[in-house]
């Protein structure tokens, strides 16, 4: 149920509340319409035995020539399918109703109450009058089928609850989440080349105008930020292009000047090592920048993917090499593909990278190909050390390095430049695998640039 719409939940959860809200009613309805039956039955009984004391009465002679001969007749009509027991005060029986075969009414019990005479329930009152006591027995069986009745009737209409609640609560709960739906809708257009869009917030005062206001006013943050970050980013990256390149050429004439000694140009091509890495992070970082700002421009031809695969398979041969590293691709004989060349070799050059760096001697970097639905997926697998599952899921993250081995060049950035070039050509780049045996990097990309 978790994964259901929010409209069915509550439409769920009104049905269920609705069952037991009917259930409790129908429980106390009809324990509430038992107790008046039962004491209007008490009532009834109550003045049957009064009539019968009427009667007893004025028969005849009167009470005196009566209370010692209680006769059948005495009995008045209300009281003919009754149970009946007449005791005198020093509680001999002088009367019994036929219909008791022998069971006695008298147990002891003064106030008006439930019993069973022969497995049937009867409802037993007694009573006194000038020294004799009478008891009065009535079969419940009558009530009893009225009370079950009801209780049936309500239980039954439960089905025809359960729906109505279903279906209104459906109803309802869609006109209360509309206005949510709205807000998804309007929020999956807000992207990073969008961020000035807002929510449109409705024309009233509630809950939900009021969270939408919040929304917008953290979305006008996070622009806001947004902006500062990419601009410093782009400005810093491009602002660093120039000083970089005349300290790039200050050491190379030096390296190449005659005066220079053997110990300077060990430390000077060290140096120039380290210029052409902060070299590749300030233009990965300016990629990056023009990539959140939505001005990273691709170029589209048409060529041939093979060759593409060939040039990143013999660079990764001669990186493997001295490493004691096995390149082997499955290679179709030739692929055309439409898309930015220069982004889909940057792209492959990284996964092949990093499946050299992070293996080990004797290791094997394997490199499939495969055409699927207007698609080509590229598979890059390696049998180096697996990337810790914790670590798994931030290896896209910037400047996140799952092995942080300062002895492995990195920044960080590749996977992350990798993901972005792959999502800006309509494809999608995802590590498929990582155990013991391999890691596996999956890239898949469209043979021709969607229309859209």
């Amino acid at each position: 149920m978790k994964q259901w719409p929010l409209k069915w939940k509550i439409a769920i959860y009104a049905a269920i509340l609705g069952v037991i809200a009917t259930i409790a009613g129908a429980g106390t309805t009809w324990f509430l319409m038992r107790r008046s039956e039962i004491r209007t039955f008490d009532r009834r009984l109550t003045l049957d035995a009064q009539e019968l004391f009427r009667d007893i009465e004025n028969f005849g002679n009167g009470w005196a020539s009566n209370e010692r001969a209680i006769k059948e007749i005495f009995v008045p009509l209300a009281l003919q399918n009754r149970f009946i027991e007449i005791r005198a005060a020093n509680g001999e029986l002088l009367y019994a109703s036929p219909n008791l075969h022998g069971a006695l009414l008298e147990d002891g019990i003064a106030e008006i109450h439930s019993r069973k005479i022969e497995n049937h329930p009867i409802r037993v009152g007694t009573f006194y009058e000038r020294g004799l006591t009478l008891f009065v027995g009535a079969d419940l069986k009558e009530t009893n089928q009225i009370g079950r009745d009801i209780l049936f009737g309500m239980l039954g209409a439960l089905p025809t609850v359960l729906l109505v609640v279903i279906i209104g609560g459906h109803w309802v709960a869609g006109r209360a989440v509309a206005p949510v739906d709205n807000i998804r809708e309007a929020a999956e257009r807000i992207t990073a080349q969008n961020l000035d869009q807002r929510l449109p917030v409705p024309p009233t005062h509630d809950e939900i105008a009021g969270l939408i206001r919040v929304l917008n006013a953290t979305f006008d943050r996070l622009q806001r930020s947004f902006e500062q970050s990419v601009r410093f980013s782009a400005e810093a990256s491009h602002h660093l292009k120039t000083p970089l390149a005349v300290l790039r050429a200050g050491i190379e004439e030096m390296l190449i000047d005659s005066t220079t000694t053997a110990q300077q140009q060990d430390r000077l091509a060290a140096l120039l090592h380290q210029l052409h890495q902060l070299t590749s992070i300030s233009e990965n970082l300016l990629l990056l920048a023009r990539a959140d700002a939505g001005r990273l421009q691709l170029s589209c031809e048409q060529f041939d993917l093979r060759e593409v695969l060939d040039g990143v398979c013999d660079d990764a041969r001669a990186l493997a090499e001295p490493n004691g590293l096995t390149v082997q691709a499955a290679l179709p004989n030739q692929l055309l593909f439409v898309g930015d060349r220069s982004s889909v070799a940057l792209i492959l050059q990284n996964l092949v990278e990093n499946g050299i760096k992070y293996n080990e001697s004797g290791g094997l970097i394997c490199i499939d190909v495969q055409r699927k639905d207007g698609s080509v997926e590229v598979t890059v697998r390696n049998n180096g050390v697996p990337i810790p599952a914790d670590r798994a899921q931030h290896i896209f993250d910037r400047f996140y390095r799952a092995r942080p081995d300062a002895r492995i060049p990195g920044s960080g950035l590749g996977l992350s430049i990798a993901r972005e070039l792959a999502r800006a050509q309509g494809g999608e780049l995802e590590l498929k695998r990582s155990d013991m045996k391999w890691t596996e990097f999956s890239l898949r990309l469209p043979l021709r640039p969607n229309k859209n």
